[in-house]
């Protein structure tokens, strides 16, 4: 993360548990990266220096106003007029991160060869909470380069269960 995205998650968050609303202001957050996602042109809008900010920030009051938090509205509007919309999603992921330590949830990235049915996905998180004592969510993604097994990735740490890895472990050993 940057540090500016840092900065206006984190001062985000802070109003956000001010005004006791972290879970509307987190779950407006998801609602405007939808919008974003959706329609890249309105984001080239609000990056764009050449359009003038009355026009940038009126454009975000007329499809945010009244639907988001006043806080996150207002955020918006300042990270706009700063010329820092680039930074948008990158805020997003911090304030989640944010909010999840909050809550008391750790995210676990988890990279596996073949997609993870439901009761892989749920087994895998039991085995994590109860491996490391909290609440975990699964941000899960394939990757065939993988060749099998999968790698994951929880509070700085990586638990690489990849047919990939051990294969390297294998040679390493036979290197010696």
């Amino acid at each position: 993360m940057t540090q500016t995205s840092k900065e206006y998650a984190e001062a985000l968050f802070e109003l956000a548990l001010q005004d006791g609303n972290t879970e509307a202001v987190s779950d407006a957050l998801d609602e405007i990266s939808e919008v974003m996602a959706n329609q890249p042109e309105f984001m080239d809008l609000l990056k764009s220096p050449a359009v003038p900010r009355e026009v940038r920030t009126h454009a975000l009051d007329e499809c945010f106003g009244g639907k988001v938090p006043p806080t996150a509205l207002a955020l918006l509007r300042m990270m706009c007029i700063k010329g820092h919309m680039g930074q948008l999603e990158k805020m997003i992921a911090e304030f989640g991160q944010l909010n999840r330590e909050h809550q008391g949830v750790t995210m676990a990235r988890v990279v596996s060869a073949v997609a993870l049915s439901e009761k892989e996905r749920e087994q895998l998180k039991q085995g994590l909470e109860a491996k490391f004592g909290k609440k975990v969510e699964l941000q899960c993604s394939q990757d065939r380069s993988l060749l099998g097994g999968l790698r994951v990735e929880i509070e700085g740490r990586v638990i690489d269960g990849s047919i990939r890895n051990k294969l390297q472990q294998i040679k390493e050993v036979m290197d010696s």
